[in-house]
């Protein structure tokens, strides 16, 4: 068994190796016989690292079961990581854009200036940024940027160009390092409070049946490092029940949170309020220990934006103080439309992807029965501010993304809330059922998130939320198995596509709303309802593009000429078979010069050639760009229908 162990460590250091060459030479080729060898990936040795070493320790503790006993931190951590890294590419948007490459700015250059990117803002600065005194930087907090920076220092301290393809890869891997830290350190916390297989049964329902899996460990949103901040402080605030002397690192990891996502303070708030209660003598040091996260904040407020007070609740052009956003209030959405959205909706609730959390919630009511746990009460004093903000926002939905990612930062909070059931789980045997059965749907929901996204749902689904998020049928846990369905439909009945008879295509467009007249580079709209009227299913997106069917359209000046070469691209989520319909929309900025312009909007196949338009004449809709344009107003024709046959 002693060899055994060796081996499994001498594989690790190995691997270790392999990394570190890629690190310091951002990637490489070595030919070997009549083949290159292409060391660029990272996240298998990682893997493997964590692996072996995981491996080496069951071994030596002579079973799985001892070295759960033993070792269990490390085992959930490793287990994790693997996990997070298996499906091998980063689930990102433009949220996590700055704190990618920030890192390389704050390591090479020692500023948090995005200056160095220039295609991030050419031709338009991007919602994630902004112009300052001639600078550019992001318009989120850098927080995540800062819990990144160790994993990206060996490529920076090398020299490695900052165009290398691992910087990439780097944030992904960072991600899901520290979500597999947060896993660790929650489950430390829990087991203080739970017997020991309860605390593992927490620290893997946190793992893989919650957004740490989809979102937080996939990419440096803002969600990863705020659920590790939230369990150190629950960790903190836990131990600090034998030793109150722990109440001061609960300070720092709040302030580190709230550093890392201002929202948080709401979560932060109720836990500082806890710790003046019950550790009074302590809490002069638990304040003193949020100063320095918070001495960073305001300096890099008033090095960077010029007002040391500035908060950014909204991230786009025109975002201001105190979340007003070019005179408006950003928190805007009902709380009929907001709450069951952000709870029960299968476009985005957290009790439909991860519905185990229903128990969490009862556990957060109950605690407030007399001698109820004074933690989870200040917890769900957090958890409902939390909601409640999210619900109200504008964009309620959370943007291009999976599941109730707004609501990942709760992930730590409704975990551990679930430690009081380990009374019902050894009691009952239906509890057990009940329990396993959503459990496996939670986690269900995160690998089909994590593995398979529709990705495309969401540029559909964000058109229309307030509608599309409610659709039963169509949403982002149900379509997977839909896209597999279909395929095996077009297989088993050979029915032709879009790839393999364009000339059996056809299509119908029906025009249901556009604008007549916008304001010069304001949002302009389109919505189509399109009719397959061919005998060849329309292939949604896939990984090989070849045959699949996209809307495009184009800018048209007076002159009948195009504007530029950009092409506005609407993509398929869902095959469409013959005689079946669906609803795309050409959506795209106005020109800069008020004039008289058409969209050209069109169906297009892609091929090896290029894209081939396959339906009737192009729609073209007159748009008038006018400095005294109102809002949108829906144009709806009589006769917006146009059609042709394969």
């Amino acid at each position: 068994m002693r060899d055994y162990v060796v081996a499994a460590r001498v594989a690790a250091a190995v691997a270790g190796l392999y990394l570190l060459s890629i690190l310091v030479t951002g990637g490489y080729e070595v030919p070997v016989g009549r083949f290159d060898f292409h060391a660029i990936k990272m996240w298998p040795a990682i893997a493997a690292i964590a692996g072996f070493i995981a491996l080496a320790i069951i071994l030596a503790c002579g079973s799985l079961a001892a070295a759960m006993r033993q070792r269990p931190a490390f085992l959930l951590f490793a287990l994790s990581l693997i996990v997070f890294l298996a499906n091998g590419r980063t689930i990102s948007a433009g949220d996590s854009i700055p704190a990618k490459l920030l890192p390389i700015s704050i390591l090479r250059n020692g500023n948090f200036y995005l200056d160095q990117f220039p295609s991030l803002h050419d031709p338009k600065i991007p919602y994630y940024e902004r112009e300052v005194n001639g600078h550019y930087v992001s318009d989120y907090p850098v927080g995540a940027a800062i819990f990144a920076l160790p994993f990206y220092a060996v490529p920076i301290a090398t020299g490695v160009d900052s165009s290398a393809r691992i910087f990439a890869e780097l944030e992904k891997i960072s991600a899901a390092v520290i979500a597999a830290l947060s896993v660790a350190v929650l489950y430390l916390a829990a087991a203080e409070v739970a017997p020991a297989w309860m605390a593992i049964v927490i620290a893997l329902v946190y793992a893989f049946a919650s957004s740490t899996l989809s979102i937080g460990s996939q990419a440096l949103w803002q969600h990863g490092p705020c659920e590790l901040a939230l369990s150190a402080a629950l960790y903190a605030l836990i131990r600090a029940r034998r030793d109150e002397r722990w109440a001061t690192l609960a300070g720092f990891a709040l302030a580190t949170e709230v550093v890392t996502r201002p929202l948080d303070v709401v979560i932060a708030a109720p836990l500082a309020v806890l710790v003046l209660i019950q550790h009074r003598r302590q809490f002069a040091l638990f304040v003193a220990a949020t100063i320095p996260p918070l001495i960073f904040m305001l300096w890099y407020n008033h090095t960077y934006f010029g007002n040391a007070m500035r908060t950014q609740f909204f991230a786009g052009p025109g975002a201001a103080l105190g979340g007003f956003v070019a005179g408006s209030y950003p928190w805007i959405t009902p709380f009929e439309v907001g709450i069951p959205g952000v709870l029960f909706s299968p476009g985005r609730g957290l009790f439909f992807y991860s519905p185990i959390f229903i128990f969490s919630a009862v556990e957060l009511a109950l605690a407030w029965r007399r001698n109820g746990d004074a933690l989870l009460r200040a917890l769900s004093v957090g958890a409902l501010m939390m909601i409640f903000i999210d619900a109200r926002w504008n964009v309620w939905t959370g943007g291009n993304s999976y599941g109730p990612r707004l609501l990942t930062d709760l992930v730590p909070i409704v975990a551990l809330a679930l430690y009081p059931m380990h009374e019902w789980l050894e009691s009952s045997t239906a509890w057990r059922a009940a329990f396993t059965v959503l459990a496996a749907w939670s986690l269900m929901t995160q690998l089909i998130g994590t593995f398979s996204a529709n990705m495309v749902w969401n540029a559909w689904a964000l058109h229309e939320p307030t509608q599309r998020m409610w659709l039963w049928s169509d949403n982002p846990v149900v379509d997977p198995f839909e896209r597999h369905a279909d395929l095996l439909l077009i297989a088993l009945h050979r029915r032709p596509t879009s790839a393999n008879s364009p000339d059996l295509l056809g299509a119908e467009y029906t025009l249901l709303a556009a604008p007549n007249m916008v304001a010069p580079g304001q949002m302009a709209r389109v919505r189509l309802l399109l009719t397959n009227t061919g005998r060849a299913v329309w292939l949604a997106e896939r990984s090989n593009s070849h045959g699949t069917v996209n809307l495009e359209w184009r800018w048209v000046g007076a002159d009948g000429h195009p504007l530029d070469t950009k092409v506005g691209k609407s993509r398929l989520h869902l095959d469409v078979f013959p005689g079946a319909s669906t609803e795309l929309e050409a959506v795209e900025f106005a020109p800069e010069t008020p004039g008289h312009y058409s969209l050209e909007v069109d169906l297009v196949r892609i091929g090896d050639d290029g894209d081939t338009p396959f339906g009737p004449p192009p729609l073209v809709i007159p748009v008038e760009v006018s400095n005294g344009a109102p809002l949108d107003r829906p144009l709806l024709p009589e006769s917006g229908r146009r059609s042709s046959a394969g």
